[in-house]
């Protein structure tokens, strides 16, 4: 359903707005057929698998399922609500938002709840930053000393400290907050009925969006304690998910606007961004402590093209760097990985070898085919016959992918001066290995194979594409006829119904308009159906077969519930009528079949 708006002003907002332009404004796109594709934006892939039809004014990806209309994917790429990304497809199409189509009423309340739940996060934030200076926070001021964190670091990224579980919802409550506001954004918990703060004796880390606003916080403990995880989020909610959010941003957003650019520095943690901008690199975000997500990508993407990474210089760092890597370039950005020295992580690197030695990892960083040949020498024993073979065997694979020749030829030289193999006969196994793993370009997917419980789903998308096509053949059905097996199903086929009686053409994008947004997937199932290439006979055949198939199964159906009710009825003139209407039924099965 479309929250807010009027059915007719959103109609006239797609017509305006091209799904394939407002897409490739994102995502490089390649046309193939009466389609485009892409490398999904919504989840990691080599291999395009993302379609948007530009006349159905859809998208559908065959990795992760994700499908829409031009609102779905602005609201998703964006992040931003419905009402955000109609406004800003709005501007771009040069249309008013009628005021009238908009529940004003219903967005003033939603937007007073976030106010106040913002309010209250910045009021938590306060508290920390006040107890920090107190006298309860003096072994969190002793553990920033020891870290080389001073006081200009400290007031800049709004550190505090939590001096136990039972002041904060206290403090909050004599703010007027209300039990339920506490728990909703995750500040404080409830245990045995019992509120306590969250976070309680840790040093805390503000979390603040790029739009200057306290969403969450991240805290750590003072002392080691086996049962209790060394740093903490406050968890997940309305203001804050991990996935799409950056720590530091709103810093590297200001320094962009008052200097320009040219790469962010992604580490893991707040220490490592914390001790890096205490050293002047003002350009330093940190990924949550999570596995890097393409959401983060593309908040990246917002504010530059390049990103250094720099995570830990052990094996999990590096993995996660190489992880991290494929994603970032997965969204078009430029990135290299900083290479850190003997396990090492940016804070000890920093703090042990000097400001001077963490900007060589910088310049020195590697791009992702470099990093991944460096990461796989690591690996083995080039000073073996078996560890240089094996060396060998992988190198070549992801020298394999390298798609630019001289490159190519540049990493060929490379190996052979690490292993002592001709250049010759690299190359030849090197393009021996190509013939192994050929790439081509995919075909356009087809449908998973639907068992035989899933055989009216199958047919019911069939016949409702077509519908929604305008197919020649399904213009003589009556879809308030058709038993379909799912609800929106029927939703679909009113919308049909409707679009008919008006002498329009149904626009299968509206679809995500009439019905509820659980329903969308199986929307996008439907509308999947018109991008595969079926023969024009062939497709004609398969709509009436899917249309015996739902009169079969409905059939099928009444049988059962006619049997049941012969076995249980005991009047004997009740079972007469019961029985001839179950004849009746079973031979138009036979029929069918």
């Amino acid at each position: 359903m479309s929250p807010g708006f009027d059915k007719t002003f959103l109609e006239q907002l797609k017509s305006k707005t091209d799904i394939v332009q407002i897409i490739s404004s994102y995502i490089p796109l390649q046309r193939k057929g009466k389609s485009h594709w892409a490398c999904c934006p919504f989840h990691h892939e080599k291999t395009p698998s993302f379609c948007i039809d530009g006349e159905g004014q859809f998208y559908h990806c065959f990795g992760c399922g994700a499908g829409g209309d031009v609102i779905k994917f602005v609201q998703e790429y964006e992040s931003l609500d419905f009402a955000g990304a109609v406004r800003l497809l709005a501007e771009k199409a040069k249309m008013e938002l009628p005021e009238s189509s908009y529940d004003a009423e219903r967005v003033a309340k939603e937007r007073k709840e976030k106010e106040r739940l913002l309010a209250m996060m910045k009021q938590t934030a306060l508290y920390y930053v006040s107890a920090l200076r107190g006298e309860s926070g003096e072994a969190h001021r002793a553990y920033l000393e020891g870290r080389g964190v001073d006081e200009k670091t400290v007031k800049r990224f709004g550190l505090g400290a939590s001096p136990d579980f039972d002041t904060l919802p206290k403090f909050l409550a004599q703010k007027g907050f209300t039990r339920e506001e506490m728990l909703k954004v995750g500040v404080v918990g409830e245990k045995n009925g019992r509120l306590y703060d969250a976070l309680g004796g840790r040093l805390i880390f503000p979390v603040i969006s790029q739009m200057g606003e306290v969403v969450a916080f991240g805290g750590r403990l003072m002392e080691k304690k086996p049962s209790f995880a060394k740093y903490k989020n406050t968890q997940e909610t309305e203001l804050f998910q991990k996935r799409k959010t950056l720590y530091n941003l709103n810093l590297v957003k200001k320094y962009k606007n008052e200097h320009g650019l040219p790469y962010v520095i992604m580490v893991e943690g707040y220490m490592d961004t914390i001790s890096l901008t205490a050293e002047g690199f003002a350009n330093v975000v940190a990924s949550m402590g999570t596995s890097l997500t393409a959401d983060q990508a593309r908040l990246i993407k917002r504010y530059t093209d390049t990103v250094v990474i720099s995570y830990d210089g052990d094996s999990a760092g590096q993995n996660a760097s190489m992880r991290g890597l494929e994603i970032l370039e997965g969204e078009g950005l430029k990135v290299k990985v900083a290479v850190l020295p003997d396990g090492l992580d940016p804070d000890e690197v920093i703090r042990q070898r000097g400001k001077e030695a963490y900007q060589k990892c910088l310049n020195e960083a590697l791009p992702l085919i470099d990093y991944k040949l460096y990461a796989l020498k690591q690996k083995h024993n080039l000073k073996t016959t078996d560890g240089k073979r094996e060396y060998i065997a992988e190198a070549l694979k992801i020298v394999q992918t390298c798609e630019d020749n001289f490159l190519k030829e540049e990493l060929l030289k490379r190996l052979r001066s690490e292993t002592g193999i001709t250049y010759e006969s690299l190359q030849r196994d090197a393009a021996a290995v190509g013939e192994e793993q050929p790439q081509k370009q995919p075909d356009i997917p087809e449908p998973a194979h639907e068992s035989a419980g899933d055989a009216a789903l199958a047919a019911a998308r069939f016949v409702l594409h077509a519908l929604l096509s305008g197919k020649s053949y399904a213009k003589e059905v009556d879809p308030t006829r058709v038993i379909f097996p799912k609800s929106v199903h029927g939703v679909i086929a009113d919308y049909v119904v409707e679009k008919r009686e008006e002498g329009e053409t149904p626009n299968p994008s509206m679809l995500y308009e009439y019905v509820e947004e659980s329903e969308h997937d199986e929307v996008g199932k439907i509308l999947a159906e018109s991008l595969r290439e079926i023969d024009p006979t062939t497709e004609q055949r398969y709509f009436k077969d899917c249309l015996i198939t739902l009169k079969r199964i409905q059939l099928q159906a009444e049988i059962e519930a006619l049997t049941a009710a012969f076995k249980a009825e005991t009047d004997t003139e009740q079972r007469k009528d019961l029985a001839i209407l179950l004849q009746k039924k079973t031979l138009q099965l036979k029929k069918l079949s």
